[in-house]
């Protein structure tokens, strides 16, 4: 059982926990880190997803996940990185760029948007396979583009992540 810790929309711990796959009440929000990657050349690091039991099966999509109960949202984020695709970060080479409050039909949770400049070379990477079917790099615009063509996770659906791209860019 996977538990996750619930803060509520100013971000603070509510010294609750949630269990993954339940609802949250309304107020109430669980953690989530997305981990984008970005090489020398502006390319940003991405992962076909493997599981058919993603909403958007075999999706394209950043690395990142839910941060587990007693995590705060870097460690969850490096846990993450690793447990994906094998590459361990460190915190001080992870730059959070901004965090976003969702509030989803199901469940309501933040989002941290952290950004990592390196060459991470796809040969090197260990694939968590269950997790993740192939990684690649793309540019925004390619990234954007699969989006159109919904083979990317479409980050900005919700309203109150408009601007989640052109946070990654500026940064």
């Amino acid at each position: 059982m996977e538990l996750f810790d619930l803060y509520d929309n100013l971000g603070n711990k509510l010294h609750r926990t949630m269990e993954r796959g339940t609802p949250n009440n309304e107020g109430e929000y669980h953690l989530v880190a997305h981990i984008w990657i970005r090489n020398s050349e502006g390319k940003y690091l991405i992962q076909q997803r493997n599981k058919l039991s993603d909403r958007i099966p075999h999706q394209w999509a950043c690395t990142g996940g839910a941060v587990t109960s007693g995590e705060h949202s870097m460690q969850g984020a490096i846990r993450e990185t690793y447990e994906e695709i094998g590459v361990l970060f460190q915190p001080e080479q992870l730059k959070l760029v901004k965090r976003f409050f969702v509030d989803d039909d199901f469940t309501n949770y933040i989002t941290d948007l952290y950004l990592i400049e390196a060459d991470v070379l796809i040969k090197d990477l260990k694939l968590d396979t269950v997790e993740v079917k192939q990684c690649a790099y793309y540019t925004l615009d390619e990234i954007q583009q699969l989006i159109k063509d919904k083979k990317h996770w479409n980050y900005e659906r919700f309203a109150t992540r408009q601007g989640y791209f052109k946070a990654l860019e500026d940064n």
